[in-house]
């Protein structure tokens, strides 16, 4: 016994002194090294290598078979056979919906009314459809509030039959699943598709007389296991996020670069075609600004044309209640109760929520606010979006208290015991047992062991805006967890879709802000245990392997500090 702990603390000092960027292992060699000494470590290794090979041999485990199996594996219990178990949806006051604190009164009358229209449900005579996958933004938008992500009990199940409307609902949407659009792979030919095939058809419904078109043949693209899914992404605090400057991101993600190559983590930004700047909404980051991002979901998800996409994707006249482009600027105000608003397209309204809509706030009362005022002078977050795990690193190698350096972009204060996670993961028990003892230290321990495992190499945790001629949003600090940038996830998230310059393997570091009140993971919505989403990020190929094979090489007690502290953000 004595051995194997010696064995294991040798490895786990490896792993630190990779993380301080002195030792640059390739996750084959770590895995290797870790082999021949710590039998528990490769059990759990192992289990995920394996799984990662069966998902790669069954069509790399997007395909609408493969999701399927995902759904079912929803109960967040579940990961408790692994020895961490997700603490479940964050409840409490959603801390997210509303509007960034310190607007003036123009800017806050055009937030109000902005997300007023965001929550409109559309019909027949408004333009919905002709093909669609749900009639309002909010419907998607909606856990924990307005502006999230799926909710727990699917909108999409009522809505295929509402007003009279014809649609089998298909295999792959449940009611209690999530909300989700297909994508089927390739086109009859062989060619590659990758778009978006609506859910329903307005066939049937009672403001849509003389409208007979079919759905999509979902049984037959199953069968040839070419269909794929995207849940809805959070919205909250994506006008900071758009004022982060392409420097800043460019200087985060060159950050750290010799702890990252040890951790086998590289990672490119989706540009734009047009004028080569960065994109950085979407799953793939394929959308540049907004503005695009909701011109494109109001035609894709609920079939609205507007000015940044005009045509129709259903021809058919008898399916078509109003001209094209459905939604337009209006010339004659529409006397709502902000004079701009007024004047303004519906895809004005969906940017201008989300552009002026507030990060979400985490949990813990000691917690740094997600956006604050940067310090007088400084304009980009990349010098502190990624010195957080080399110090907290440091204080592993010494075995020091590091907590209040290295979560000083974290946490307001820290009273845990915060030292060394992965030493105290090989057998030092007392500290475990004291980071346990309250949630607060649990959180404060697991911000601590995100850092130390690799977690951040990705999910950046600190950017700064550029100046805005908008209200409270020049050199503003934010914490989203992303460095927007798309990275290889490997064979088991890969879903053959390819998006701008992200192709079928790549996915853009999903924001963390929030996380702890999502109900569903992964781009596809496959699981609701946040222990599960941890672990699908490893497969073949994936860039993060290396980080999961070091969360997997914890004590229980650390894993679970790490969860806890996800679902405090």
């Amino acid at each position: 016994m004595e051995t194997i702990k010696l064995t294991r603390a040798r490895a786990h000092a490896g792993i630190a002194a990779m993380l301080l960027g002195s030792v640059a292992w390739s996750g084959a060699a770590l895995a290797q090294n870790v082999s021949t000494t710590s039998p528990n470590a490769v059990t759990t290794s192992t289990t995920t290598t394996d799984a990662a090979t069966t998902n790669a041999t069954t069509n790399n485990a997007v395909t609408a078979n493969a999701a399927a199996r995902g759904q079912s594996n929803n109960s967040a219990g579940a990961s408790s056979r692994s020895g961490a178990t997700d603490p479940g949806v964050r409840g409490g006051d959603p801390g997210a919906g509303g509007a960034l604190p310190g607007l003036n009164d123009v800017e806050r009358q055009y937030f109000d009314v902005a997300k007023e229209v965001f929550q409109e449900v559309d019909a027949g005579p408004d333009g919905l459809g002709p093909r669609f996958n749900l009639d309002s933004c909010s419907g998607c938008h909606s856990q924990p509030t307005i502006g999230g992500t799926s909710p727990a009990t699917n909108p999409q199940v009522t809505v295929a039959t509402l007003m009279g409307a014809k649609n089998v609902v298909p295999p792959f949407v449940t009611a209690n699943g999530p909300v989700r659009e297909a994508r089927f792979v390739r086109n009859r030919d062989g060619s590659p598709d990758g778009g978006v095939h609506s859910l329903f058809v307005i066939t049937g419904r009672s403001d849509a007389a003389g409208c007979n078109i079919a759905q999509p043949n979902f049984a037959a693209e199953l069968a040839r296991n070419n269909v794929v899914f995207r849940i809805p992404t959070p919205v909250f605090g994506l006008g900071l996020v758009e004022n982060v400057s392409d420097g800043t991101l460019e200087a985060s993600l060159a950050a750290n670069a010799q702890q990252k190559r040890g951790l086998g983590i590289s990672g490119r930004f989706n540009r734009n075609g047009n004028d080569g700047t960065i994109a950085r909404f979407g799953w793939k980051a394929q959308n540049k600004s907004l503005l695009l991002f909701s011109g494109e979901a109001y035609n894709v998800e609920m079939g609205i044309t507007n000015e940044l996409f005009q045509n129709e994707r259903e021809s058919d006249p008898a399916c078509q209640f109003k001209v094209t482009p459905n939604d337009s600027t209006p010339l004659v105000s529409e006397e709502t109760a902000s004079p701009s608003a007024s004047f303004q397209s519906d895809i004005d309204l969906f940017a201008a929520f989300m552009r002026f809509s507030a990060p979400p706030t985490p949990a813990s009362a000691t917690a740094t606010p997600v956006a604050q005022a940067a310090p007088a002078g400084q304009t980009t977050g990349a010098a502190t979006a990624t010195t957080g795990a080399a110090t907290a690193a440091t204080g592993a190698a010494s075995g020091t208290t590091g907590a209040a350096t290295a979560t000083s972009t974290l946490m307001a204060s820290a009273s845990a015991d915060a030292s060394s996670v992965l030493p105290a993961a090989a057998g030092s028990s007392s500290a475990q047992s004291s980071s346990a003892a309250s949630s607060g230290a649990s959180v404060t321990r697991g911000g601590q062991v995100f850092s130390n495992v690799g977690c951040q190499a990705c999910h950046t945790k600190t950017l700064t805006t550029e100046k805005s001629p908008l209200t409270g949003q020049s050199n503003v600090t934010i914490q989203p967890f992303s460095d927007f940038a798309v990275h290889e996830m490997g064979t088991g998230l890969a879903d053959g879709v390819s998006q701008g310059s992200a192709n079928g393997n790549e996915f853009r570091t999903a924001p963390l802000w929030g996380v702890g009140q999502r109900i569903f993971f992964l781009h596809d919505g496959r699981t609701k245990d946040l222990y599960e989403a941890i672990q699908q990020h490893a497969s073949r190929g994936s860039e993060a392997n290396t980080v999961i094979n070091n969360y997997n090489l914890l004590s229980r007690d650390d894993k679970q500090s790490l969860l806890v502290f996800l679902r405090s953000l």
